[in-house]
């Protein structure tokens, strides 16, 4: 169908989406700073981030579903999708997997006791390695713990791959495994974002996962079949719900009610993303260098974050600089944003096409998702 990748650069890439992707890496980032350190400077502004940016992993899940809907509609090799994914997601996982075994192996030397994620042995490392440390064969966090998100959307990317392969297919079964998730979230946790073994056997991060990409999925098919033109009532649209998703996640009571957690995943953060892909003016806000940027580096930011933490907590009384003020925000901030692009240019990208080149010579070396 003609004009199915609208709002698409010639990368495949909507610029208003990789902005929005780099700026829920950066609020996870600096909700990790306050959680962990319990630090950070009391400010109004940064209540949002404090007391929700957990939940900004059903936004890239959502997210997730949404891009590679529309990026792979027209790609039918089920081992082609998989390189992509593998080439995109594994060698940075590899890079911080192996810098966090260092780093926790030094830190428990000198402090008695890893950093935060206690359990680093050689059975979880393989997990990690394999990026399934989180599917109900771990005993727990283990070394990069944010990077449990990563395993998880890893697992469905596989079973969606396959359904892609079936158009007429894909839109129903979205639709079933996304209201199931639900249904099983629902009656085995009191909490979207609890994470444990549902059932004995159940890991909850794939029920989370389920539901999240599933709604990207079906707002990609919803926005490929009706086409929607850019014009101001997706700012509109975009305003209103950027209003309630920052209302959710600053209100505590409010975050913590399941029904609310469900609405804000189901339809708040899919309209969110299709009101930046198709508004007007917030299409050109969001689509500022900076801004985008900061959606190039969000994977190395998302995965680089936690090693630094480390990193900070073990030099933490050698640092001039306060933790908990503004100042040491401010800094622990720039320095994730520095490594992340350094880390995007020399290697995360690099190593992307390289894995690509060797993996499928005959396909262009080149994945932006």
């Amino acid at each position: 169908m003609a004009g199915e990748r609208l709002g698409f650069t010639k990368e495949g890439r909507i610029p208003g989406l990789d902005a929005l992707r780099g700026l829920a890496a950066i609020s996870v980032a600096v909700f990790h700073y306050h959680y962990y350190y319990n630090a950070g400077p009391d400010l109004l502004v940064l209540l949002p981030v404090y007391n929700g940016s957990h939940f900004l992993v059903e936004l890239f899940f959502v997210l997730s579903g949404f891009l590679l809907t529309q990026v792979y509609s027209n790609n039918h090799s089920y081992s082609g999708l998989v390189i992509r994914r593998v080439a995109r997601l594994f060698p940075l996982q590899w890079l911080t997997l192996l810098l966090v075994a260092i780093e926790q192996y030094f830190f428990a030397e000198a402090y008695g006791k890893p950093f935060v994620y206690k359990i680093n042995d050689s059975y979880h490392f393989l997990l990690n390695v394999l990026l399934i440390q989180q599917v109900g064969l771990q005993s727990g966090f283990s070394f990069n713990g944010p990077s449990w998100s990563i395993s998880v959307e890893w697992v469905v990317n596989l079973l969606f791959f396959g359904l892609m392969l079936s158009a007429r297919l894909l839109l129903p079964c979205s639709i079933l495994i996304a209201a199931g998730s639900v249904v099983l979230l629902a009656i085995s946790q009191p909490s979207l974002t609890d994470l444990h073994l549902s059932f004995g056997f159940l890991d909850t991060g794939l029920l989370r996962v389920g539901f999240g990409f599933f709604v990207g999925v079906i707002a990609a098919k919803i926005v490929m079949y009706f086409q929607p033109q850019v014009n101001g009532r997706w700012d509109l649209a975009a305003l209103v719900n950027a209003v309630f998703l920052i209302y959710f996640l600053s209100s505590t009571p409010v975050n913590s009610l399941m029904p609310a957690q469900f609405v804000i995943v189901a339809l708040v953060m899919p309209t969110l993303v299709i009101a930046c892909s198709r508004g007007k003016i917030v299409g050109r806000i969001l689509s500022i260098r900076p801004l985008t940027w900061l959606g190039d580096i969000s994977y190395a930011v998302y995965l680089i974050h936690f090693p630094l933490l480390i990193l900070i907590w073990g030099f933490r009384f050698k640092i001039p600089i306060a933790l908990n003020s503004g100042e040491g925000l401010v800094c622990y901030t720039a320095i994730v944003m520095m490594a992340a692009h350094l880390v995007f240019n020399y290697f995360e990208r690099p190593s992307q096409k390289l894995l690509l080149r060797y993996l499928s010579p005959r396909r262009a070396a080149s994945s932006k998702i």
